[in-house]
């Protein structure tokens, strides 16, 4: 785990972080060499199990960069196993109540906050050389919980869910949110738009934690800030494979 992300976040400052589905630690590597913020290990679309989850953790502590893995469900044990592989956090797909919520904070941490079980033996705890008290402090300093909201269904429960105490962040998910509405593969129809507006205001309505959304370039990344997105995210593979077609392109004309 690389300390520090939980406060950044807290900051409100533009943050930048690149999801990688790959199961590839290079992947993760060249992300913390371009200089993203961070990066989001994606178990809920990516191939990637929980053995080579904790290697692309371990391939992040050496880069320098903090990881959050995208868990597959809300599950406890998904957080289990990604916070003991060493992650800063976890990402829980489709939060849908504020139940969901409280339920992925409790699980990411321990007693008396959470229901996340107790082990020194992991990766998280130096294999057995962190003590107790410094497992417990730690992660309590530094878990980083970040719910995502994507589904129609959620729509008329954002207040509470942003209500949830120790929710580090509201990620909207463009691609299940318009799906959801009935405009796949639409993020700019004016329906999502609004959906997205709507999640926006009725998060900043009651005070809520910082907001975060997916860019697919630079000029929407900069309308994401203005707007008062804080946290804005990239796909690796969608950037590899855009650069690529885009040179095989180029040298076929």
């Amino acid at each position: 785990m690389i300390d520090g992300l939980k406060a950044r976040i807290a900051a409100r400052t533009p943050l930048y972080g690149a999801f990688v589905p790959m199961p590839s630690p290079a992947v993760v590597e060249m992300c913390a060499h371009a200089g993203f913020d961070f990066v989001i290990l994606d178990r809920e679309h990516g191939a990637a199990g929980t053995e080579t989850i904790e290697h692309h953790v371990r391939a992040a502590d050496a880069a320098g960069i903090p990881s959050i893995v995208r868990v597959p469900g809300r599950a406890p044990e998904h957080a289990l196993h990604a916070l003991d592989a060493g992650a800063n956090g976890i990402l829980v797909p489709h939060v849908i109540v504020p139940e969901d919520a409280s339920a992925a904070v409790g699980a990411a941490h321990f007693p008396p906050r959470g229901i996340r079980g107790m082990s020194t033996s992991t990766r998280a705890g130096r294999h057995g050389l962190a003590s107790p008290a410094e497992t417990l402090a730690r992660a309590g300093r530094e878990t980083v919980v970040i719910g995502q909201v994507e589904d129609a269904a959620a729509l008329p429960n954002v207040a509470g869910i942003a209500r949830t105490p120790d929710l580090d962040a509201v990620f909207v998910g463009p691609a299940d949110l318009s799906t959801s509405l009935g405009f796949p593969g639409q993020p700019g129809h004016p329906d999502v738009v609004a959906a997205v507006d709507r999640i926006r205001r009725d998060v900043a309505s009651v005070g809520g934690p910082p907001l975060a959304n997916f860019a697919r370039s630079e000029a929407e990344a900069a309308e994401l800030v203005r707007q008062g997105f804080t946290i804005v995210c990239f796909s690796s593979a969608a950037i590899l494979s855009r650069r690529l077609a885009d040179l095989v392109a180029a040298l076929k004309r």
